[in-house]
């Protein structure tokens, strides 16, 4: 096999090792995601609630200020009545303090509403706030109980990475940025071997020319449907 190609080959492996890691990761870290999602989606909720704590308590004291601009009105009625000369004025007047009363009333009412809703907001972030102080607890109780599987697989990622590393220092830079630009599109598929003389990357089945360079393994051959850069495998030249 080509020296070149031999490089491409054990590259495209590390990064296949690396990328087979990811779900063991993943797998590996599914308890610890699952408490600190839930820590995120209560601490979501809490800060809604803190919000819709600050609206009502805003609604609130709009009613309070309307309350003591209608008892003010009232107080306007009242020296008002003491003046008035006609029926007609006296019943425009009765009208008014009627309707500000009224006002009054159903101020009050959402006040009352206001606060009661406030305080069944207040005791719900209370509960919150417990559940994720419980779940703290057990985020570090299962941090402690996977950090030495995550110690292991950052030891067996950090190895991969440093013979991945001092691999590309080797390689030619040319070729180097070749093997990137096919993996952009076609991932950890860039390098594809050969079965029963098809790409492996396509499952396009290659011509007879291509598939025999491959098995010579004396220059990079790409596959000529894909664009892959192909492989033969000691098996397939068996």
């Amino acid at each position: 096999m080509n020296k070149y190609l031999k490089q491409l080959v054990e590259l495209n492996q590390y990064d296949k090792q690396l990328e087979k890691l990811i779900p063991i990761e993943e797998n590996i870290k599914k308890p610890l995601t699952t408490l600190q999602n839930k820590v995120k989606n209560l601490t979501t909720k809490l800060e809604k609630l803190t919000d819709d704590i600050k609206n009502l308590v805003l609604k609130k004291s709009k009613n309070e200020l309307l309350i003591t601009e209608l008892k003010e009105k009232l107080n306007q009625i009242a020296e008002k009545s003491s003046k008035v000369k006609t029926m007609k004025e006296a019943k425009a007047l009765s009208l008014e303090e009627e309707l500000a009363k009224e006002q009054i009333e159903s101020a009050n009412e959402e006040i009352a509403k206001f606060e009661k809703i406030v305080e069944e907001k207040k005791e719900e972030k209370e509960e919150i706030k417990k559940e994720i102080e419980q779940l703290e607890s057990q985020i570090v109780i299962t941090q402690a109980e996977i950090q030495d599987k995550i110690d292991a697989l950052e030891k067996q990622k950090e190895t991969i990475y440093k013979n991945k590393d001092e691999l590309i220092k080797q390689m030619d830079s040319n070729i180097y940025k070749f093997y990137k630009k096919i993996k952009k599109w076609a991932g950890n598929s860039a390098v594809s071997p050969i079965k029963k003389q098809a790409c492996m990357g396509c499952f396009m089945k290659i011509n007879d020319k291509t598939y025999a360079d491959a098995i010579k393994g004396e220059e990079i051959i790409t596959c000529p449907h894909c664009g892959r850069v192909l492989y033969i495998e000691n098996e397939e030249t068996k």
